[in-house]
């Protein structure tokens, strides 16, 4: 009687064990698919957001910009062709007259016209474009007519002077002084730059004294809805809607 009992306990312990183990190895199962659906999501979404920064590139972009798709999980934003969200950024952009030092924008639904991630359209587009003192004195300097002569060098020191102003500092082969400019967008894609106060020659300011830069075109359809005058330079916001991208 005694060695019944104990031989069915120890089959018990035996199915006992085997069903522990059982769970162990679905657990692990489960772990490992799910490292191999992440795997498949980041890995597929460096192939769409490279795929898709070769297309943004082709809107009037010098070259590739960074693009980062946001959301997760990212497999079911392609079954569904729509991407919640995107953030796209590009550095030395020709803009007429002017360079524009960086562009960082956020896109926001986004439909795309196939899997393949080559085309599609942006509903909204928001962010800011920088241009830098820099970019600005080069711009400048390009326009002061007498006074490029008389410059030392060294251009034009630009610094802010207030949220719509610029303060730049001349160094001249004769003295040195200051001056500054209201910087104001007119309309659209135009800004009206004029001259404040200056402790320089009239004279010497003339062909600067009120400058309207027109920048021609944006790209991805970018419109400036706002320009301020920041430590950096002048940061203008932008925005765009229903932005198609792609062949």
């Amino acid at each position: 009687m005694m060695a019944n009992t104990v031989n069915h306990a120890g089959a018990s312990g035996t199915r006992g064990a085997g069903r522990a183990g059982l769970g162990l190895l679905a657990a692990l199962l489960v772990i490992v698919v799910l490292v191999l659906l992440l795997a498949a999501d980041f890995g597929a979404r460096a192939v769409a957001e490279s795929v898709m920064a070769d297309k943004i590139e082709q809107q009037g972009l010098p070259h590739k910009p960074g693009v980062g798709i946001g959301g997760f999980p990212f497999l079911t934003q392609v079954v569904s062709r729509d991407l919640r969200q995107v953030t796209i950024s590009a550095t030395d952009v020709p803009a007429g007259p002017v360079t524009i030092s960086s562009i960082d924008a956020t896109a926001t639904a986004i439909r795309l016209d196939s899997f393949s991630f080559d085309s599609g359209t942006i509903g909204n587009l928001n962010g800011s474009a920088l241009i830098s003192f820099a970019s600005l004195a080069s711009t400048l300097t390009r326009q002061v007519g007498p006074l490029g002569s008389l410059l030392n060098g060294a251009g034009l020191d630009l610094t802010a002077a207030g949220p719509d102003e610029v303060r730049a500092s001349v160094n001249l082969l004769i003295t040195s002084g200051s001056a500054t400019w209201r910087v104001s967008r007119v309309s659209g894609s135009r800004l009206n730059i004029s001259l404040v106060s200056s402790n320089l020659p009239s004279s010497l300011l003339n062909s600067i004294r009120n400058l309207t830069l027109q920048i021609p075109r944006l790209p991805l359809r970018l419109s400036i809805t706002s320009v301020a005058v920041t430590p950096a330079g002048l940061v203008g916001g932008v925005s765009g809607h229903d932005v198609p991208f792609g062949s």
